[in-house]
């Protein structure tokens, strides 16, 4: 038996090989026979937060309460009485069982890495099929159940095999085109709603044709009367007589079957939280509408927090039920069978799916609600009580302990190899802008060294460097290098051009820019060009200038002073895909992993054919203007942008945000995907793979590997 075979035993097949060894050695009289002897276990590698605490948003199935949604999902009951949830920032549709049990039921693959509408539209079983960002979701009394799949410009149908089909619209087509199913074109649906009679009204709202759309079960398109716009962002509910209820703005107004719009109760321009009669009632931010069994009328209304509100047939409002203190909105409301009231909410941190009975009790369904922590610095202390808000950038002190960045330009936090989080006060040269926090170095003295960060197009890019006391200087102002860069016949410039920063322990510091360009600054300030040619984007292998970059992220060093750096960011941008690169200390360029003729992916294997995410796409901006930003969303599911470490063999650790994974690129030149599971984003701790969410920044010394994650940093300990 092979020692990998070994490790995949459980632990009762490994009791069954110990037993049996012991009986084979008590028969033969002998403890040392080498034919009996039982190789132990090799060690796992382990996977641990060491500082902080995971939570909010994400992807996680399994049980109800340890579930993680990317934001406040659309809802739906299902015939049998399942909750449906439409994941939409997830790509996925999901269902919460009575059980208790959250799992994927169609789509669930994040965003590829340069989106397009054949990475994102695809029918077939279950979770082979594709969606981008469903966000409305409705079943039948037959199991069929209907996604607004809104940006591939579609109406889904999911049957009660799980097998998806496209029931209206043309894929990434924004069309009004009424007709056959063959002929039709929807545009950016985003609610749904059933009718007695099984048909299917879907509201657009969008600029383009802001309509209510309806498909008979037949699945022919109608426009309903050019009378009944629907504002953008709007929602719309269907009664029994067929009487559609609209909100405008802060306002409801209904539109009876023989075709007349009257207002219904409330003010369009006018917000508040006040009950009374139609005239008198204020609305906040209508988010959903809903009608229960005996064909009332309901609303979840947000304004700082999210409340259910009863409005009567003569458009008097009334408060049913007021959502717990940590919502600050709602998404999506559905009525079950027995009238109680269930709601997507969020906090801006978190989401999560509560219910409400009539009695006025409250029960968390799904997800766990994050209280906001937005007043003063997160706090510091042992372990998972410390608290981070936005960690990116780490790097290894020669004490061992971790320098971590997290959002404070004011604030360096330190994690101690035991996990105890503290904080470091830093003081900025004066009259300077504050750190990208993208990337950031330590040499072997501690000095700490990152680039700066922008708010104008013309403010110089420079290198700080930090005393471990946490006093500040300009090392060197390398605007000079920085120059616009040109791709496909136009030029490009940006704020914070710094995306990587290595160090060694003499003090040298290596910097590269976005433009294609790796400098070297000594420890007395002096820049030059190690490596490519500032402006020039490409992909060649070769001497100093000679060698071309494109779009680069970040460095690491290893203990033979050869540098590696993520290169192709943005690769949708440039055509050129994601790779790492090799530097020689004499400035030779070499690549190692990576393929930059294909765009991005997630693909093991060798090093030469492997492809790498190492970017999203939300991290470059449309204009050409490069932000600097790390998290292209609050949540930061989108937004990150990978890190490289190397370890005393050779290893190279990356992270992939993207896919929410780490990559291991061995020195034989073998890529394997060490810690995660793509598409799923949480934090399971314990065997590999476990899941992770949104790695960033990573670091690497003997056998533990660090990385920061959402909110916290987390740790692999590798065998020896």
């Amino acid at each position: 038996m092979t020692t990998l075979q070994q490790q995949r035993l459980p632990t009762r097949a490994w009791l069954t090989v110990l037993l049996g060894a012991s009986v084979l050695v008590t028969s033969c009289g002998s403890g040392s026979d080498p034919e009996t002897a039982v190789t132990p276990p090799a060690a796992k590698a382990l996977l641990s937060l060491l500082a902080g605490a995971t939570s909010g948003s994400g992807y996680l199935d399994g049980p109800a309460a340890d579930a993680l949604f990317a934001s406040a999902p659309a809802l739906a009951l299902s015939s049998t009485g399942d909750l449906l949830l439409a994941d939409t920032d997830n790509h996925a549709i999901r269902k919460l069982t009575a059980s208790g049990m959250v799992s994927t039921v169609a789509g669930g693959k994040s965003p590829e890495p340069s989106p397009s509408i054949q990475g994102q539209y695809a029918d077939g079983p279950g979770t082979t099929a594709r969606f981008y960002y469903p966000s409305a979701i409705v079943s039948d009394a037959a199991g069929n159940t209907y996604v607004a799949d809104t940006a591939n410009h579609l109406v889904r149908k999911i049957d009660n095999t799980g097998a998806v089909t496209t029931f209206a619209g043309k894929a990434g087509v924004c069309g009004n085109t009424d007709g056959a199913p063959q002929d039709s074109t929807v545009c950016a649906p985003r609610g749904l709603k059933l009718d007695s009679a099984g048909n299917l009204y879907v509201g657009q709202s969008s600029y383009t044709y802001p309509k209510i759309r309806k498909i008979t079960p037949a699945g022919l398109t109608s426009t309903l009367d050019a009378a009944l716009p629907i504002p953008e962002r709007s929602s719309f509910v269907v009664d029994a007589s067929g009487t559609i209820y609209v909100t405008d703005d802060s306002s409801i107004k209904k539109y009876a079957p023989t075709g007349e719009l009257t207002h219904v109760s409330g003010d369009k321009d006018i917000q508040g939280t006040t009950d009374g009669d139609a005239t008198t009632a204020r609305f906040g931010i209508l988010q959903d509408l809903a009608i229960d069994a005996a064909n009332e009328l309901y609303a979840l209304d947000g304004l700082r927090s999210a409340t259910i509100r009863h409005i009567a047939k003569n458009g008097t409002a009334s408060t049913v039920a007021t959502t717990a203190p940590e919502a600050l909105g709602g998404t999506s409301l559905v009525i079950d069978r027995s009238g109680n009231f269930i709601a997507s909410l969020s906090n801006g941190l978190s989401t999560w799916v509560q219910k409400y009975q009539r009695d006025g009790t409250r029960t968390i369904l799904a997800g766990k609600p994050t209280q906001p922590d937005l007043e003063g610095p997160p706090p510091d202390g042992p372990g998972v009580d410390a608290r981070f808000r936005a960690p990116l950038a780490l790097a290894l002190a020669k004490s061992g302990s971790l320098y971590v960045s997290d959002y404070d330009k004011s604030r360096m936090r330190i994690v101690n190899p035991d996990g105890t989080t503290r904080t470091r006060a830093l003081q900025w040269p004066a009259g300077t802008e504050g750190p990208s926090w993208r990337a950031m170095a330590v040499d072997g003295q501690d000095n700490i060294y990152v680039a700066s960060t922008a708010s104008m197009r013309d403010s110089p890019h420079l290198i700080y460097r930090f005393t471990p006391a946490g006093q500040g200087t300009v090392l060197a102002d390398v605007s000079t290098w920085i120059a616009p860069f040109v791709s496909g016949g136009r030029t490009y410039s940006y704020f914070a051009g710094i995306n990587g920063i290595a160090a060694d322990d003499a003090g040298n510091v290596y910097a590269n820019g976005v433009n294609g360009v790796i400098l070297k600054i000594t420890a007395a300030g002096s820049v030059s060009v190690l490596a490519g040619s500032p402006g020039t984007l490409g992909h060649v292998d070769g001497p100093g200038s000679t060698a071309r970059f494109a779009i680069l992220g970040n460095m690491t060093l290893d203990q033979a002073g050869n540098l590696y750096v993520v290169d192709g960011l943005n690769d949708a941008f440039t055509g050129i895909g994601p790779t790492i690169r090799k530097i020689t200390p004499a400035g030779m360029v070499s690549t190692i992993a990576g393929r930059a003729d294909l765009p991005a992916g997630l693909v093991d294997g060798p090093a030469g054919s492997a492809r790498f995410a190492v970017a999203s796409y939300s991290t470059y901006t449309a204009g050409g203007v490069y932000l600097g930003q790390d998290f292209g969303s609050s949540h930061g599911e989108n937004g990150a942008t990978a890190s490289l470490a190397v370890d005393s063999k050779g290893h190279l650790y990356l992270t992939d945000p993207v896919n929410s994974v780490i990559r291991k690129i061995s020195a034989e030149g073998q890529v394997t995907t060490l810690a995660g599971q793509a598409g799923q984003r949480g934090f399971v701790g314990g065997d590999l793979p476990g899941v992770i969410h949104t790695p960033v920044g990573v670091a690497v010394r003997d056998s533990k590997l660090y990385f920061t994650t959402r909110n916290a940093v987390s740790q692999v300990s590798l065998p020896q």
